[in-house]
């Protein structure tokens, strides 16, 4: 079964995005735990949109998962090619060597455009049995478009908050 995450970037989280603040530490715990549930349950398969903040979060802990259950996939779904060149140089070091580790990587579109990132969600949540939500309540934004879009396609969604 396939899973896809959807999320924040670091200026959606309530807490500062730091190894030695404990709300992060705390958010951290949560989502390894609800990954390690998925894998549970059949899930194999694993899609992170790669921006910076809860999808990284999601395919480095992914690939942490990785060293006790092997056969899980985790799969990067690029919106266009090349897109780190638009970052900060910490979050294109980190996107890099999490893409480097990626068993299947998927561009969405050839180039950029406007709406290129939707599309890419797009492609997620229409691969996906089910919509990992990394949400802090925001109705607004790419990660509630996602979570609005899955709802319209009759996915599950599992969330874990952002407090």
């Amino acid at each position: 079964m396939i899973c896809c995450v959807t999320g924040h970037r670091p200026e959606g989280f309530p807490f500062i995005r730091n190894e030695a603040e404990q709300k992060y530490i705390e958010y951290l715990t949560a989502l390894s735990i609800t990954i390690e549930a998925l894998i549970q349950e059949g899930y194999d398969h694993f899609i992170t949109g790669m921006a910076g903040g809860a999808d990284l979060d999601f395919a480095r802990l992914v690939l942490q998962h990785k060293s006790t259950y092997p056969h899980i996939i985790l799969e990067a779904a690029l919106p266009y090619p090349n897109r780190s060149h638009k970052h900060i140089r910490d979050t294109a070091i980190e996107r890099s060597s999490v893409l480097a580790r990626c068993d299947h990587v998927q561009e969405v579109s050839p180039s950029y455009h406007q709406g290129c990132m939707q599309k890419r969600n797009i492609f997620m949540v229409n691969k996906s049995d089910l919509v990992l939500a990394i949400w802090n309540g925001t109705e607004k934004g790419g990660t509630w478009n996602t979570i609005r879009y899955a709802r319209r396609q009759g996915k599950t969604i599992r969330y874990v908050f952002l407090a």
